[in-house]
């Protein structure tokens, strides 16, 4: 029942039957609102197609769980204070905007109408040679090598490799541990310039 409907019904009492009623429907108000508190998850369950099982329902402004990233969201869901599918992140999952990136992961792809018109971007497993999407974390023993302006649906895209002498990094690339930016080349990285990475 809708809690507007229960609060008709408290007045009614009131005004019928006195306090003892009254406390009766402040008592079946009070466990309707602490059910649908607790339970928001399960009236979140209009359940868009396509979710993993192992995950949950969560309303909004609920923690994420270590390891667990948003990606699908219900606006209807927690009495219409919205709801977010959680589920512990993957390789290749798309998750919505405003989710952990956990360490090993990258952002390698954005979809600008997923997570239900908030946004998504496909989390992978960092590896040798990987496009990523502008933003994305740089994993610690990769540099940056090459950009694509119309990369990652127009966010832009940069390449990662896994640091070794000569490389060509550009400007902007981390230099690991141990490693040195040398001799700069202007003209590379599309433009961006870069340097040519040493080694100690």
């Amino acid at each position: 029942m809708h809690p507007r409907h229960l609060w008709k019904r408290l007045a009614g009492a009131v005004v019928r039957r006195g306090i003892g009623a009254t406390i009766g429907a402040l008592a079946l108000i009070a466990s309707f609102v602490l059910a649908g508190t607790a339970t928001g998850t399960s009236s979140a369950a209009a359940q868009p197609a396509n979710l993993s099982s192992g995950g949950q329902w969560a309303c909004s402004g609920a923690a994420i769980p270590d390891g667990y990233v948003n990606t699908a969201y219900n606006k209807d869901g927690c009495s219409g204070w919205g709801s977010w599918w959680q589920q512990p992140d993957a390789d290749g999952l798309y998750s919505c905007g405003g989710s952990p990136i956990y360490s090993g992961y990258v952002l390698t792809d954005y979809l600008s109408y997923g997570c239900n018109g908030m946004g998504a971007w496909q989390h992978s497993l960092a590896k040798d040679g990987i496009w990523t999407c502008g933003g994305s974390p740089i994993v610690p023993g990769y540099v940056v090598t090459g950009y694509v302006v119309p990369g990652c649906h127009g966010v832009g895209s940069w390449y990662h490799q896994v640091a070794k002498v000569g490389l060509l990094v550009c400007s902007n690339s981390p230099i690991p541990a141990g490693y040195f930016a040398g001799a700069r080349w202007g003209f590379g990285c599309s433009g961006f310039g870069g340097y040519y990475l040493g080694h100690y």
